[in-house]
């Protein structure tokens, strides 16, 4: 029997629509309570390509982004679930009854002094309010424009120079004060902006934001830039691969080594040069004067590259 092409896929069970329609609500639902991507994928114990595969299945990526990027006013309204138990009824407190003028008594001037009647007792009366989320807010976010969005400059300055907060109390705090997505954001700015900056090496942020590249790559994670940042060193990569023979590949091994060796592709770089160079050197006859001239470098390139083609004979 022929084959039909493209080939039909098979229908869909009512449970089966029944599964994606929640599954579909449930990632909505978190989406629209963390406003992130990356604490939904925490809260979901997944990665954040695991979650982005559950969207793309659902066809819900577009739709979830939306509602991070959005604002309050464009979340959908809430509506009951079918056969879901309803809360308790709503008790209004019963309005005391008015009093009119004439039925009012008259105070005794020899009577002592009464407190007002509460209309609560002391028992149930709400206790204190703590500290003013708004002011701590406001105070969050002056910290924030001071010092930017870098985990140890922040923890420094909120705990003490000595004492710095340790990184979770810090995440903690901002989320306790509604700013997690603010400081996120800043966050994700910056990293782009950095790795921008250093071309990819993944060292060099490190060093500046004062922390190990390992805790580095878990930012990256946490942040849901690994994909793009691996992304911008490939391009990087690419442009290492693409210099001009001989003068600009020779030097950029020469002077600029460790940021290759950040992008994975000195070895690389280096046998290509060696291989395209040596001839150049056995025609030379040793003399460096020759070797410069032909390769068009300098007096200091000439002789780092003579010592490293010595080192590889």
């Amino acid at each position: 029997m022929p084959a039909t092409w493209p080939p039909t896929r098979p229908p869909r069970t009512p449970s089966a629509a029944q599964d994606r329609r929640t599954r579909a609500e449930k990632l909505l639902a978190l989406f629209m309570w963390h406003r992130d991507g990356p604490l939904v994928a925490r809260s979901l114990g997944l990665s954040l390509d695991e979650l982005h595969e559950q969207l793309d299945e659902l066809k819900l990526r577009r739709k979830a982004y939306r509602l991070v990027r959005g604002s309050e006013f464009d979340l959908p309204m809430a509506r009951a679930l079918p056969g879901a138990p309803s809360g308790p009824p709503v008790r209004r407190r019963a309005r005391p009854a008015r009093i009119e003028p004439e039925q009012r008594a008259e105070p005794d001037p020899a009577a002592p002094p009464t407190e007002p009647a509460s209309a609560e007792p002391a028992s149930s009366r709400p206790p204190p309010r703590g500290p003013d989320v708004n002011a701590q807010a406001a105070q969050l976010l002056a910290v924030l424009a001071e010092v930017g969005p870098r985990r140890g400059a922040l923890g420094a300055r909120l705990g003490g120079p000595r004492h710095p907060l340790p990184e979770r109390v810090l995440l903690a705090r901002f989320r306790a004060a509604g700013l997690e997505r603010e400081l996120g954001q800043r966050e994700r700015d910056l990293l782009r902006g950095l790795f921008a900056r250093h071309r990819g090496a993944t060292r060099a942020v490190a060093a500046e934001l004062g922390v190990e590249p390992s805790a580095l790559q878990r930012i990256l994670r946490e942040r849901g830039l690994t994909g793009e940042i691996d992304s911008l060193r490939e391009r990087f990569r690419g442009e290492a691969r693409r210099r001009r023979w001989p003068r600009e590949q020779i030097e950029q091994l020469l002077r600029r080594r460790g940021w290759l060796d950040d992008l994975g592709i000195a070895a690389e770089l280096e046998r290509e040069v060696l291989s395209r160079a040596r001839p150049a050197w056995e025609r030379s006859g040793g003399a460096l004067a020759r070797l410069r001239r032909e390769l068009r470098l300098s007096d200091a390139d000439a002789r780092a590259l003579r010592d490293l083609l010595n080192r590889h004979a």
